[in-house]
């Protein structure tokens, strides 16, 4: 055998215990579960009476209590269960006895130890004569690339081979360890096991060491807790402790169950380890011994249905089993142990490797890994039918989205009329007037499989602001330039619910779209102090646009988590972590400004109100002239006498407009008329005639000196050059036309225009956006950045589960703009990058602009969205939160919802409550009033 196959083989059995245990996930089957039950069952009524017929829990009437009463069975037949595994390896009562009177009333760890070890020892080298026929059978079993004449010497008839000899040792030992902490006593051996095979390796590789294998396996086990819950012999008293509402949840999830959890983890991964260690000491001495290597097709291994395991989650008449019947039942694991225990001594007893130790010592490590097995199972099944039959209750599986859609119902009448949350879709419009498009944030809907059904709009606690409360807001247009909105603002509380589901959770999205022939003006940004709102991105939208803005929803450490997380920190690091919290809190106030466009251009005309509802061909025209051109609005507003009708005014404002188009029309066709007079005179450039021309008279320009007559090179070179010009030029004509235009358009206008503009930004702004920015104002106004901070505050000291988190909202990517390029065509879906959401919030900030000519006109008809938004976390999803936890979500978040909403509204969380329903003797009343 090669050194390298060795060293695997080495390695594997080494390593292969920890991971085989480590690997064993005891996760809930329900079909394998059912199955082992009912084949258990069979076992149990063979010893109870004829009449009786205990079923699962799932057939039979039972209450809630009635679940912890079968946990505490099925756990108490664990533990007697795993005594009587121990006592069939040696470790009887009077050692057990001796262990609990030594563990109650000291500090000492009982742990049961397991020691393997597989080694060899090189005993001699040999020589050996064999014929060459049995030399050629060899010779083909082993590798082309093994050396096998080494050593070997041959005549014509007998071959002489050396040989190399190994006694590989086999020892095992389970000893039962009483140990301090402090220091360490001698262990009390409970069983051993040692055994000697020779090996004789024919074939050896010339490099190989003399040791043939090495592998050592140490596992232990902790007995505490197992000795503490056998206070009187062996009777187990495993009790759950419901007393405890901080710890004891469900008849699951308690502290109780935990450690017998833990405990039988620990079983099931020790007996893993063992027997491990003992199947692939095996197979490695199979190799080389023919008596064990026939024994391989039917190993002495045994499954939970050779020995019986008296855990079985049974019930009779909403009852468990009696005591009398769990010792019944303790009694036939005893006895299929010995039964099993005895058949395969007899099987290998003719194998000096299978000592009656080391088949004792397997068998019991099998049986160790199915009664753990049986537990954990049983107390699987006693949640997994409390979820079944959650969702026979309900109709249906839920999720996050189901219980989303249910607070939407509940919400309705848990809060009184004016003060639930309502669906964020606002309509762009004036009052009397059909709407110019609309504005809304939604949220992703999937179903229970998790598949994405589509977008709903959220639903916000909202109140819109009286104007007597709200400071004049303003809008920093540039460094410069600040724009003072006259509108409605809306303070929204947004809550929203967050689940450690699979999946990639909610997505979030702004949507704005306009209606044909309408535009209007959107603006997303966040609230920079008590008056200010900072725009981070803008864009114009007209005639059945449609703009998909990704929104993204990042979770803050809540109060009670940052308190904790700085509580070990200094002063000067406690200072700073709290300054940036509050600046993160203060930015997490989101905020989004439509603007409508016809109102704002009536007020910059001097037009009266609503006179360009129908006119849209001027308002299109208009908007061109700001949006593409940037005319000054002077230039276009009308300046007449006050006293003239509506549409005289209206005349005089499409005059103006007119006049203007007329000028540009009139640049154009000079621009035109100059280009294509440059592309004429390129042309006759290109043209061989003009060129030897123009070299003859460059050649009498230059008569005095020492040239000669023909062209220099360079002279080639330009003609080359003008003549490869030309050809482009001569090919498309109208785009050179279209570009000398463009690069000479309206240089005198655009020099007029920012005179003028700066002119009327000097005169109209009465002070510095610096000096907006930094206005504190005294009056009792409400200050938008001051509310997370309150909400903090108050999460510090109700939200004691720290399940409350304030919530940054920022726009992600990519944006998805819908758009029609005129009437006849499809809508054409595109995305916008960083350079074209960029360019359009020039466009935007250009035109806001002009509408208020440059800050001295403020917007009138404006909607300010300013959005507040907490986030409800639960460690698990919902069914596991009411499940596992046997917690109520839904009074979990009407907390939630009164505290933000009492922020969000200023007023007391009794307030906010809908008026109690009326009696059905109060409904009687009035039906016959």
């Amino acid at each position: 055998m090669k050194t390298f196959l060795i060293t695997v083989i080495t390695i594997w059995i080494i390593m292969v215990p920890v991971r085989v245990a480590r690997a064993q996930n005891l996760f809930f089957s329900e079909s394998e579960f059912k199955r082992s039950i009912q084949n258990a069952l069979k076992s149990v009524k063979s010893i109870l009476e004829t009449t009786r017929n205990p079923v699962l829990l799932e057939d039979t009437d039972h209450t809630y209590q009635d679940k912890y009463a079968l946990v505490e069975f099925v756990i108490n037949s664990a533990i007697a269960s795993y005594g009587n595994a121990l006592k069939h390896v040696g470790i009887k009562d009077d050692i057990l006895h001796q262990a609990l009177e030594k563990t109650h009333d000291s500090k000492l760890r009982v742990e049961l130890e397991f020691v393997g070890t597989l080694w060899s020892d090189f005993v001699k080298e040999q020589e050996r004569q064999i014929s060459r026929q049995e030399y050629e059978k060899i010779q083909k079993q082993v590798p082309d690339n093994e050396n096998t004449r080494d050593g070997t010497t041959a005549t014509t008839e007998t071959l002489t081979i050396k040989q190399k000899v190994w006694d590989v040792h086999h020892t095992m030992n389970l000893s039962f360890d009483l140990t301090l902490k402090c220091k360490d006593s001698s262990p009390l051996t409970i069983l051993q096991h040692s055994t000697q095979v020779p090996i004789v390796l024919t074939h050896y590789h010339q490099g190989e060491t003399k040791q043939l294998i090495n592998a050592k396996s140490k596992e232990i086990l902790d007995l505490h807790w197992f000795l503490q819950m056998i206070p009187r012999g062996t009777e187990s008293s495993f009790v759950i402790d419901r007393q405890r509402q901080d710890t004891c949840k469900t008849p699951v999830r308690n502290e109780n169950v935990k450690d017998a959890v833990e405990f039988a983890k620990a079983v099931h991964e020790w007996s893993c380890a063992v027997h491990s260690f003992m199947v692939l000491s095996r197979q490695f001495l199979a190799r080389y011994d023919a008596k064990i290597q026939s024994l391989e097709s039917s190993p002495p291994t045994v499954t939970g249905e050779d020995v019986f395991v008296p855990i079985v989650p049974l019930l009779e008449n909403a009852t468990v089993l009696s005591k009398s019947d769990l010792e019944e039942m303790l009694k036939l694991q005893v006895k299929t142990l010995n039964s099993v225990t005895s058949a395969m001594v007899k099987k290998y007893s003719h194998v000096d490797f299978f000592s009656s130790e080391y088949l004792l010592l397997e068998i019991c490590a099998c049986h160790l890994k199915a009664l753990p097995q049986r537990m954990m199972s049983s107390v699987a099944y006693v949640e997994h039918l409390l979820k079944t039959q959650l969702f026979q209750a309900i109709g249906k599986k839920i999720n996050g989205d189901d219980f989303d859609k249910f607070m939407q119902f509940h919400n309705r009448k848990f809060f009184g009329k004016e003060y639930s949350p309502q669906p964020f879709s606002y309509s762009v419009r004036r009052p009397g007037f059909y709407p110019d498009g609309v504005i809304s944030v939604e949220s992703s809907t999937a179903t229970t499989t998790g598949t994405l059904e589509g977008f709903v709009p959220i639903e916000t606690l909202v109140q819109a602001i009286a104007p007597d409360k709200v400071p004049s807001m303003s809008i920093p247009v540039d460094a410069a330039t600040s724009v003072d909105l006259e509108g409605q603002v809306y303070l929204h509380g947004w809550m929203q619910h967050v689940w450690q589901e699979g999946g990639h959770g909610k997505s979030h999205r702004i949507v704005a779209r306009a209606n044909e022939f309408s535009r209007f003006l959107l603006i997303v940004g966040t609230m920079g102090g008590p008056n200010v709102f900072v725009p981070k991105h803008a864009i114009i939208l007209k005639d059945k646009d449609e703009v998909i803005i990704p929104l993204l929803a990042d979770i803050l450490p809540s109060a009670k988590e940052f308190k904790d997380a700085i509580a070990s920190l200094s002063p000067e690091q406690q200072e700073f972590a709290k300054a940036f919290r509050a600046m993160q809190l203060e930015s997490s106030v989101f905020g989004l400004c439509v603007i409508q466009l016809k109102p704002q251009l009536e007020k910059l005309l001097n037009l009266p109100e609503h006179s360009l509802t129908k006119e849209i061909q001027l308002t299109q025209d208009l908007m061109s002239l700001f949006v593409d051109y940037q005319i000054p609005s002077d230039l276009l507003s009308f300046d007449g006498p006050d006293v003239l009708e509506i549409r005289d005014k209206v005349a005089a404002v499409r005059g103006h407009v007119e006049a203007v188009l007329n000028v540009i029309e009139g640049q154009k066709k000079k621009q035109l008329q100059d280009a294509k007079a440059q592309y004429k005179a390129e042309a006759m450039m290109a043209d061989d005639g003009m060129v030897d021309a123009w070299g003859e008279e460059q050649h009498q320009m230059m008569a005095g000196a020492s040239m000669p007559q023909p062209r220099t090179a360079m002279m080639a070179t330009v003609e080359k050059q003008h003549t490869k010009r030309s050809r482009r030029l001569r090919a498309d004509p109208v785009m050179y036309e279209a570009a000398s235009m463009m690069a000479k358009s309206f240089e005198a206008e655009e020099g007029g225009m920012d005179t003028a503009m700066e002119s009327d930004f000097e005169t109209n702004i009465p002070g510095s956006q610096k000096e907006s920015l930094n206005q504190v104002t005294s009056s009792p106004l409400i200050d938008f950045t001051v509310i997370p901070k309150i909400l903090d505050q108050q999460l510090e000291k109700h939200d004691t589960e720290g399940s409350l988190k304030s919530t940054i909202l920022k726009v992600g990517e990519p944006w998805e703009r819908l758009r029609k390029e005129n009437l006849l065509v499809a809508p054409r879906r595109s995305y916008l990058s960083d350079r074209d959401r960029e360019a359009e919030k020039h466009k935007a900030m250009d035109l806001l602009k002009a509408l208020s000519r440059s800050g001295s006109l403020p917007i009138i008809q404006s909607e300010l969205h300013v959005i507040v938004s907490m986030s409800h976390c639960f460690d698990k999803n919902i069914v596991e939160t009411v499940i596992e936890d046997n917690a109520n979500p839904i009074q979990k978040v009407e907390k939630s919802m009164l505290m933000l909403g009492s922020v969000v509204h200023g007023m007391d969380k009794e307030k906010l409550l809908a008026p109690p329903p009326k009696s059905s003797q109060d409904l009687t009343i009035d039906a016959e009033s």
